[in-house]
């Protein structure tokens, strides 16, 4: 087969990290022709960070577009399909982009993951974008993928239809790398002592994330002199940066390439989100057995089941998430980080999630001959 997928850059998201995951697997068969299209102009740093992880076995084409799903943008991509003429074109971006060459071309099959609630990608859409997302799925031009039993639910309610297919996300687990040693010192100064838990929060700052929930629920865990730290890897924190300058708990540490490194120090995985669809870093974070806290944000609630995968609030009120963090201190130890190993790899390794997409592509490619 000829697989293509598409993305609107190689930067830091989780969609992103699952295409290059899903090219780099397949690009294993030598079967098989793999071609990565993105969106955005790879001469920008911040749209090319995963560029080093890519397979040189999977050939990359960038459409050099400023911003994202404009007219310029739609026009490039049904060039690139019409001359690649790829049996599977997999889209991560917004349906929509592929309104041209659903068309115009046949003998494609095209699929489109939804990586967030569909109900919240409708809302957040134009009259016109709402218009063609509806003809394109619900006349199965396009196949939409959501990605956890609570999206598809979702989709159900959006479009008031069934067609989707549900495959749950996976991650490549977390490695540690030669830094490791260097990181443990790092945190070990930041600890008060052998026995402070450790927190970590991994992703940039962003509306959704609510990292206000978070922040103040570490602040009141200081103020009531909880042994504990909270390490935040990632991006444009500096608005919060003087509301934390005083805190001797809260770190913000900034973007990391070796998170698999902090991961490995932390006793606890934190989310504070009002809106998920299936997050990659709880999914990262469980790999390396680290147990999860989160609000009951989209898919979180079909991965953490509360006090044995992890510690899920019961809902998104800021009082409910200081004691669901409260008691996973009390209960540290409680879990085993081997149980939530064992659970993401019979769940959610990128191995299972690769060969569920592998067979909706050869069932699509088998029911067309």
């Amino acid at each position: 087969m000829k697989i293509l997928q598409l993305t609107s850059s190689l930067g830091g998201g989780g969609a992103e990290r699952i295409a290059v995951s899903l090219c780099n697997r397949y690009a294993a068969n030598k079967d098989d022709e793999i071609v990565f299209v993105s969106i955005l102009d790879d001469s920008v740093p911040e749209n090319v960070l995963y560029l080093g992880e890519l397979s040189p076995r999977v050939r990359l084409i960038n459409l050099h577009c400023k911003t994202g799903l404009h007219i310029k943008a739609i026009w490039r991509l049904f060039k690139i399909i019409s001359r690649e003429r790829p049996d599977i074109v997999h889209s991560h971006v917004h349906v929509t982009s592929l309104i041209l060459p659903v068309i115009i071309l046949g003998g494609i099959h095209f699929f489109n993951t939804i990586h967030t609630l569909p109900e919240r990608h409708d809302a957040n859409a134009g009259i016109i974008k709402k218009i063609l997302t509806h003809y394109l799925f619900k006349n199965n031009k396009v196949r939409p993928i959501t990605i956890s039993e609570t999206c598809h639910k979702s989709y159900c309610k959006t479009y008031k239809i069934q067609n989707d297919i549900c495959i749950p996300n996976g991650s490549e687990p977390l490695r540690t790398t030669e830094e490791l040693g260097l990181v443990k010192k790092e945190i070990d100064a930041l600890k008060k002592n052998s026995d402070t838990t450790v927190f970590i929060h991994v992703g940039r700052n962003h509306p959704v994330k609510n990292h206000g929930r978070l922040f103040n629920t570490f602040l009141r865990l200081e103020e009531e002199r909880a042994n504990f730290i909270l390490i935040v890897l990632g991006n444009d924190y500096d608005s919060w940066e003087a509301k934390l300058k005083d805190s001797k708990s809260v770190f913000l540490l900034g973007p990391k390439n070796n998170v698999g490194d902090y991961m490995a120090q932390a006793d606890f995985f934190v989310l504070s989100s009002d809106f998920e669809g299936l997050p990659m870093t709880l999914l990262e974070a469980m790999s390396m057995g680290v147990i999860p806290i989160s609000t009951p944000a989209g898919g979180v609630v079909d991965v953490i089941k509360d006090g044995v995968t992890g510690y899920l609030s019961e809902s998104f009120e800021d009082d409910i998430f200081y004691r669901k963090v409260k008691q996973a201190i009390v209960e540290k130890g409680n879990i085993p980080s081997e149980k939530i190993k064992e659970y993401y790899e019979r769940n959610y390794s990128m191995e299972i999630c690769a060969n569920n997409y592998y067979q909706t592509y050869l069932e699509a490619s088998n029911n067309s001959k």
